[in-house]
């Protein structure tokens, strides 16, 4: 299937044009509510078409964590137009007959599946995209094979040490919001998975009004308004119930998890609550975060690593748009004992003053803007670096970190450290390896 032959009817009349930012602009389909954010790379002959759904972990109830990690696989399967067609997958059809670059990723707020191709093929790609939408044939026959697949998928990263230490310390630190299970999910739940709960998931948060799809590449405005209109204006809107706001109850004190298993890894993690994603408060949490723990020239890396009291240091930060949790990971090494590790962690941080943090800013600020110019230089990396910014609802600011980076300065810096590494922030946890 290839692209339509170009039409003088005026589609543009079908979309409400909401903002335009850089030369890239946000549409509404009138029809049905879909979201279109359109930026053109004229002469590339490559377009890239990434549709973000609003739906994640967060929006799955007790008893059904991972919902939104196991449909993302059902949506690889037959539709109904597949099957009338006596065809495989739509998508793994198209990348088998084209070598299109394809995927899907699920996280806390969205889940989203993406094609790269070549401009000819924009019909097809987006085609499967409708289909999908809403004709995914939910079956015993195509569930519960990739059921098997999935709790292999949770076992291979549960059998991970950082993993499950992580995977504890988030529930110990997000007690009551949803951030605070893993999106695949707890296997106890996985296990208890029908095609029943799936179809009614599927049904609530699948729907035209509750997706972005974004289009990236070589295509003109004019036939980027037809192929949406012509593919999926006859799909209906659905009432979607907007999420609550939850407020998790104030921490009183610092927690502390343990997960014991029978290895030779021990890791200390302490997490801290940070603002959510994009705002000034996550990108100084980003930025401290990468002075204390990114790489050897990190001030925890030179106190422990370099010391040898430590084999590795890294850390982790979510891009949510609610309070999340940041996590700094310290491998141990030799007999180093998880409680002096820990209090001398927490030490060397409160230890870091505001000018070493205003010597180290410069060079971060350069790193995390440089790349996130290399990250630009395609449609394939601009339509995937959107996904998490349409997600948080404010895709304006992938063009404003730059600015939104000159605003933080070593006193900035300071004050966010003594909000992320107090008490009242914090939970640690001890991966202890035993020998038994």
């Amino acid at each position: 299937m290839t692209s339509k032959k170009p039409s003088k009817k005026n589609y543009k009349q079908y979309f409400t044009l909401l903002h335009t930012v850089s030369g890239m602009s946000e549409f509404t389909l009138k029809q049905n509510g879909l979201r279109v954010l359109f930026y053109r790379i004229a002469d590339t002959n490559v377009i890239t078409s990434n549709i973000v759904y609003r739906v994640g972990s967060r929006d799955e109830m007790p008893g059904c964590t991972g919902l939104a990690h196991m449909l993302e696989h059902m949506l690889f399967k037959p539709t109904k137009q597949d099957i009338a067609r006596k065809s495989d997958s739509g998508a793994m059809t198209f990348e088998r007959e084209v070598g299109v670059l394809l995927n899907a990723t699920t996280w806390r707020e969205r889940t989203n599946y993406y094609f790269s191709y070549p401009k000819e093929h924009v019909t097809r790609a987006l085609t499967i995209e409708a289909e999908r939408m809403h004709d995914v044939v939910l079956s015993d026959t195509e569930f519960l094979p990739e059921r098997t697949n999935v709790l292999s998928e949770f076992d291979m990263y549960n059998g991970q040490p950082e993993f499950a230490l992580e995977k504890t310390v988030t529930a110990a630190a997000l007690v009551s919001h949803p951030y605070g299970h893993e999106v695949i999910g707890f296997r106890e739940d996985i296990e208890a998975y029908t095609v029943v709960k799936l179809q009614s998931f599927y049904e609530t948060h699948y729907a035209p009004n509750n997706a972005t799809l974004i289009i990236v590449g070589d295509i003109t405005e004019a036939d980027m308004f037809r192929e949406v209109y012509e593919i999926f204006s006859h799909l209906p809107a659905k009432t979607i119930t907007p999420r609550l706001p939850i407020i998790e109850p104030a921490q009183e004190g610092k927690r502390l998890v343990v997960v014991e298993r029978p290895t030779t890894t021990n890791i200390v993690a302490i997490a801290s609550k940070h603002p959510g994603f994009p705002s000034l408060g996550w990108n100084e949490t980003l930025v401290l975060y990468k002075i204390l723990a990114d790489g050897p020239d990190s001030i925890l890396h030179r106190a422990l690593v370099d010391s040898g009291r430590a084999a590795s240091v890294r850390f982790s930060i979510e891009p949510n748009s609610e309070t999340s949790v940041g996590t700094i990971f310290i491998t141990l090494s030799g007999n180093e004992t998880h409680t002096a590790i820990e209090t001398d962690t927490l030490q060397i941080i409160a230890d870091v003053s505001v000018d070493v943090l205003q010597t180290e800013l410069q060079k971060t600020v350069a790193q995390i803007v440089d790349g996130e110019a290399f990250e630009r230089d395609s449609s394939f990396k601009i339509a995937g670096d959107l996904t998490e910014y349409v997600a948080a609802g404010n895709w304006p600011a992938y063009f404003e970190t730059k600015q939104t980076l000159k605003k933080i300065n070593g006193k900035n810096l300071y004050k966010r450290k003594e909000l992320l590494f107090t008490p009242k922030t914090l939970t640690v946890g001890h991966f202890i390896g035993t020998t038994k």
